[in-house]
């Protein structure tokens, strides 16, 4: 029974991955930047470069998967 929870858990965590690949930056919280200590000025997030989000791993893992399937069907 607890086998079949994780898979179903997985399969729910994988699918939501695919509809929404996207995460808020852990870093920066989403903004993509951040401001200097003194408050005047700004600098782009290193982690996201300035996007404000970064890729989930259940995404990553999918993106994977694809191409792995797409490099064994090649001719």
């Amino acid at each position: 029974m607890l086998i079949l929870l994780a898979l179903i858990a997985t399969a729910v965590y994988l699918l939501s991955c695919f509809i929404w690949p996207f995460r808020p930056c852990s870093r920066c919280g989403g903004a993509g930047r951040f401001l200097s200590p003194s408050g005047r000025s700004w600098r782009y997030c290193h982690r996201c470069k300035g996007r404000g989000a970064q890729l989930r791993t259940g995404r990553r893992i999918l993106t994977y998967l694809g191409k792995a399937r797409d490099r064994g069907t090649r001719h």
